[in-house]
């Protein structure tokens, strides 16, 4: 197994939405999640007659291929999920980073408390837990994706015009929009670049991306407080293959979250989960720390829900963001 690091760049508008209406696909995601990168790269290879279908079962049943959450690239500085001790001052325009001070509070046992109002001018605070943030210059700043909404009609095969009542509407990721992740792999996936679909209407021309793997470098193991960088399951003990990690505290919300969709099996079930940016704090982790930077699969509703228990440790999620 080797660890990449994965670059995404879209050719072509990305439709990959939170939101599914009757009309379309609108509310798109500030993200490209794990099992849909994992997904596309599999697709890929297959398509190219690298993997066969049998690889691809094998892969549904005992999953080889790993990543993590793909977040965007910002002038050429990683985003990563703000944590729960991340704050937005509106009179300031500035997000206020008290990260570490409660990570070491929590290391001794104590119970960290969130500020009201920014010791600078006053202005009460509004908590950015899981919202996306980047270094500019020596300050982060909140940070997105570039979006777009068009209209489309369906048009009737045999008149040739348009169908009344199929008007759509989509909301799509820009084109040229960069994302970075993770991705663990056996040794048939090699460093190098590959076209993939991401999202929907890949038969539209939607999600067209180019995809370049290159040598990640190894994590340090020995680390206890990590933040998760996709959402997390809480539970007490995580294990896959010879890697577990022993959770002590996960500080941050939970939510409910559905889980995708699988070829050929339909849509997974929903789990509840704790935002990505949370704050985590082991007891132990033992095995393969690469594991850690795309996440352990769990088992739930008879399917391997992947994406997600990626986590990095707090000094390396500094570097991500570059301090």
């Amino acid at each position: 197994m080797r660890l990449l690091e994965a670059r995404l760049v879209l050719k072509s508008p990305a439709v990959v939405v939170q939101r599914r209406l009757e009309r379309g696909f609108v509310k798109p995601a500030d993200y490209v999640p794990g099992s849909m990168l994992r997904g596309a790269i599999l697709t890929a290879l297959y398509r190219a007659g690298k993997l066969s279908a049998a690889d691809l079962k094998r892969e549904g049943e005992k999953p080889s291929l790993l990543a993590s959450p793909a977040y965007p690239v910002v002038k050429d500085s990683r985003s990563a999920p703000a944590t729960p001790f991340m704050f937005y001052c509106r009179r300031c325009k500035t997000v206020v980073d008290l990260t570490r001070k409660a990570a070491e509070k929590l290391a001794r046992g104590e119970e960290p408390e969130p500020p009201l109002f920014h010791d600078e001018c006053g202005e009460a605070l509004k908590p950015i837990h899981g919202s996306l943030v980047v270094r500019e210059g020596r300050e982060l700043r909140r940070t997105g994706v570039e979006t777009f909404r068009s209209t489309s009609v369906a048009i009737g095969k045999d008149r040739g015009s348009a169908m009344r009542g199929m008007l759509f509407d989509y909301e799509a990721i820009a084109e040229g929009t960069e994302f970075w992740a993770w991705v663990l792999a056996p040794d048939w996936l090699q460093p190098g670049s590959l076209e993939v679909t991401v999202g929907r209407g890949a038969s539209r021309g939607f999600g067209w991306t180019e995809l370049r793997l290159e040598p990640a470098p190894a994590p340090q193991p020995g680390r206890t407080m990590f933040v998760a960088m996709s959402p997390l399951t809480p539970l007490k003990r995580l294990e896959w293959g010879e890697c577990s990690v022993s959770l002590a505290r996960v500080y941050g919300r939970v939510h409910r979250l559905q889980a995708g969709w699988e070829y050929g099996r339909g849509f997974r079930p929903f789990v509840d989960v704790a935002r990505r940016g949370s704050l985590v704090l082991a007891n132990e982790v033992s095995g393969c720390p690469e594991l850690l930077r795309v996440g352990l699969p769990v088992r739930a509703g008879g399917f391997w829900l992947m994406g997600l228990n990626a986590l990095s440790p707090l000094d390396e999620y500094f570097e991500i963001l570059g301090g």
